[in-house]
């Protein structure tokens, strides 16, 4: 039992998705969970594709992608410490990207049925989910804008700002 005690304290503290959880909301969602295996090259999940589980490394790396005109981008690598998938436990939509293991890997699998069946610990869960998401949008609004500026910059090299008669704010289409 100090064991497992050790083990999800450690857990606990590398995986920001459970930090300042109950420790107890972290050790009942545990128990529903599974570790998977999975050997370099193998695909977790495919875009496109009803998703049910989210995933929590705790050992290896796995790449999200997306393949467009029949080339694979690469949207991030997820390793140790970090999750992919949890957009399946908060949307009812497919799939988003594709994800393989870069590396043999091991991760924690967490189905929607079995969050949702633990509503003190779900409710802790999507308060950090929400956070860690509201950072990434952030950063993404940030790349953005700064796409966007490059490319203004490239169509109007002479123009200074103010200039070329275009709004100063465009939208963003999501």
């Amino acid at each position: 039992m100090q064991q497992a005690n050790s083990l999800l304290l450690r857990l606990v503290s590398r995986v920001g998705l459970f930090r300042q959880m109950d420790i107890d909301c972290v050790a009942a969602l545990l128990q529903h969970a599974s570790s998977v295996k999975f050997n370099a090259g193998d695909i977790v999940f495919e875009e496109g594709r009803e998703g049910h589980s989210m995933y929590i490394v705790t050992e290896g790396a796995f790449e999200v992608f997306r393949q467009t005109d029949g080339k694979i981008i690469t949207i991030a690598i997820i390793e140790a410490g970090q999750h992919f998938g949890e957009i399946a436990l908060v949307a009812n939509r497919p799939r988003s990207a594709s994800v393989r293991a870069v590396r043999n890997s091991t991760a924690i699998r967490l189905s929607k049925r079995a969050v949702m069946g633990e509503e003190k610990a779900a409710l802790q869960l999507f308060r950090n989910m929400a956070n860690m998401l509201a950072k990434s949008l952030v950063s993404l609004n940030d790349e953005v804008i700064l796409y966007r500026a490059n490319a203004q910059a490239m169509a109007e090299p002479d123009a200074s700002p103010g200039e070329s008669g275009h709004s100063h704010y465009s939208s963003v289409n999501r």
